[in-house]
């Protein structure tokens, strides 16, 4: 795998990733122009009794309603602790309604006391629980027991109504625990609002000039009991008890844990009551945060790949000859579309025939004297003394208006010919040159982007499809073009090169057909090469659509055209 897959590959699973985040945080954005409100929806069935939480198990519901019965005059007030409950509570000596929906239930003495104080001057106390610490019940519910039902549902009745209550979890019906009153001693005067089972689970005690409401059944407060007819109907008729004229208090200072008071099981590791206090929480709650850790853990992941190479003793570096027959084919081109003088390049081809004579074969024809050093020439080289002679005068030519680019075209010829048979030029090189099939692949930069793009604009059609969007079938025909141009691209060569004609492969996958016979000269420039061809034919070619292996290949062919040919 070369560098540059190595990079596609990279930036493909970036994509992707950023893709899926995208898809998977992108959807709790608001429609545009939408008047309707996002609709909640919730999993979580183990937190319960919280006063704003709107999961299933959650008393957000119940606190509205509760909000909706007083009037806008008098207000909701939580009391998280002691501190709010002593400068609420004995600042203010009007009456009030203190209520309390929760499992456990408990306060400490003084404030059992200035709570029941509160009660004897007029005030409401509204209590639904499951359990009470010792010291109320020794207050308010001396002589008294407790029975229950254990079933998936029960039937609440009222003097006139009937609520069918049930217990979920997770959708499904289960059975559990319906608590209610037993016995009551007698001494305690008291009045049934609600019963299930012929037994009280609503009981109301006067105290004074205020009233004690005990609730034994707190579930049929929860969320998804509240969102059914018959919860809401009984949660309705509960809150009608109580006066809409007065604060409504809500004594969250009594609110203990599921497992108080059992000594065998610590309070922070019982079910769904360990608050989940990690960094962990906080980035996933977070979808910025959430990004930056996934691209963190695939930066370390990419690390590792690279990294995890064999390493390589340090071996010294051997400096690679430079090839300067491109550098020397790019210079003669460029001095002769600057001068346009074939006279000039015709001295260079002279100079340059010297040069190669007097290296192969040590004979200096530039300073020879008479026809000795020529006939030396043709006896190494294996040539009649005529050839060379007329060779060297068409090349020493005095006549520079006789000079022409086709006389200079047919003098490389011939100089070529005379390289070849001589030795100088290996005619397995010619031959392999001109008559073997070379094929050029394009970069897989530009097609992978293509088929990224057509997959992305695919799936962003998709989804505004699913949303109701009609732009989104839009996208289709779109995103069917870009994967249509990158496979094209793929699939197809970028040039191929055969003896008898070069072949050039469109983005559409056209081809263009020229015939090696018609190739005049090459411009080489810096980003490609522009191949000239008979009748004003031109083909370019650049080097930033090639991959990096074929692009060095192509400059190769290119150095030995050069060589050849021109």
């Amino acid at each position: 795998m070369n560098r540059q897959t190595k990079i596609v590959w990279v930036g493909g699973i970036i994509a992707f990733m950023v893709l899926v985040i995208w898809l998977f945080t992108g959807g709790e954005q608001e429609r545009p122009n939408s008047d309707q409100r996002e609709r909640f929806v919730s999993a979580n069935w183990t937190k319960r009794f919280q006063l704003y939480d709107r999961n299933p198990l959650g008393l957000y519901l119940f606190t509205t309603l509760t909000q909706t019965h007083i009037s806008l005059k008098h207000r909701l007030v939580e009391i998280p602790d002691w501190v709010a409950f002593d400068s609420l509570v004995n600042d203010n000596p009007e009456r009030r309604t203190y209520m309390f929906v929760g499992n456990n239930f408990g306060l400490q003495n003084a404030e059992i006391d200035t709570l029941l104080a509160h009660v004897y001057d007029g005030s409401d106390l509204f209590l639904s629980f499951n359990d009470l610490t010792e010291n109320l019940y020794e207050r308010l519910l001396d002589g008294i027991t407790f029975e229950f039902d254990y079933a998936p549902s029960i039937n609440v009745f009222t003097d006139q109504h009937k609520y069918t209550m049930l217990n979920l979890f997770q959708t499904d019906t289960v059975a559990c625990e319906w608590r209610a009153f037993g016995s009551i001693s007698p001494s305690i005067p008291y009045q049934t609002r609600s019963s299930f089972m012929e037994m009280p689970n609503f009981i109301k005690i006067e105290l004074g000039d205020g009233n004690v409401f005990l609730h034994s059944t707190p579930t049929a407060f929860y969320n998804y009991q509240i969102k059914r007819l018959h919860g809401y109907r009984y949660a309705e008729y509960v809150l009608n008890e109580f006066p809409n004229n007065r604060d409504v208090y809500l004594l969250e200072l009594g609110r203990l844990t599921d497992n108080y008071g059992n000594f065998d099981v610590d309070e922070q590791d019982g079910p769904g009551e360990k608050e989940d206090d990690s960094y962990l929480r906080l980035i996933f709650e977070n979808p910025p945060l959430l990004i930056a850790l996934l691209l963190s853990i695939l930066g370390l992941i990419l690390f590792v790949i690279f990294r995890s190479k064999r390493t390589r003793p340090i071996v010294p570096f051997i400096a690679r000859k430079k090839d300067m027959t491109l550098a020397f084919a790019e210079t003669i081109t460029s001095i002769y579309f600057a001068k346009r003088n074939p006279y000039g390049l015709l001295q260079v081809q002279r100079k340059n025939f010297y040069a190669t004579v007097n290296k192969h074969f040590f004979v200096d024809l530039q300073r020879r004297e008479g026809d000795r050093a020529l006939q030396i020439l043709a006896e190494k080289s294996n040539r009649r003394f005529e050839e060379i002679r007329d060779l060297l005068a068409r090349l020493e030519t005095k006549e520079a208006s006789s000079v022409s680019d086709q006389y200079v075209t047919e003098m490389q010829k011939r100089l070529h010919a005379f390289y070849r048979t001589a030795g100088i030029i290996s005619s397995d090189l010619s031959e392999k040159l001109f008559t073997r099939d070379v094929e050029y692949k394009r970069s897989l930069v530009v097609p992978a982007a293509l088929i990224l793009g057509g997959i992305y604009v695919f799936i962003q059609g998709t989804y505004l499809l699913v949303a109701s969007v009609g732009i989104g079938i839009a996208l289709w025909p779109l995103s069917f073009a870009l994967l249509f141009l990158g496979i094209k691209r793929i699939t197809n060569p970028y040039l191929t090169v055969s003896s008898e004609e070069i072949v050039f492969y469109t983005s559409l996958g056209q081809k263009r057909k020229f015939k090696r016979e018609d190739l005049i000269s090459t411009d080489l420039r810096k980003g490609g090469v522009v191949f000239n061809f008979r009748n004003n034919k031109q083909l370019i070619i650049n080097y930033w659509d090639m991959s990096t292996f074929d692009r060095k290949q192509f400059k190769q062919f290119l150095s030995k055209l050069n060589n050849l040919e021109l």
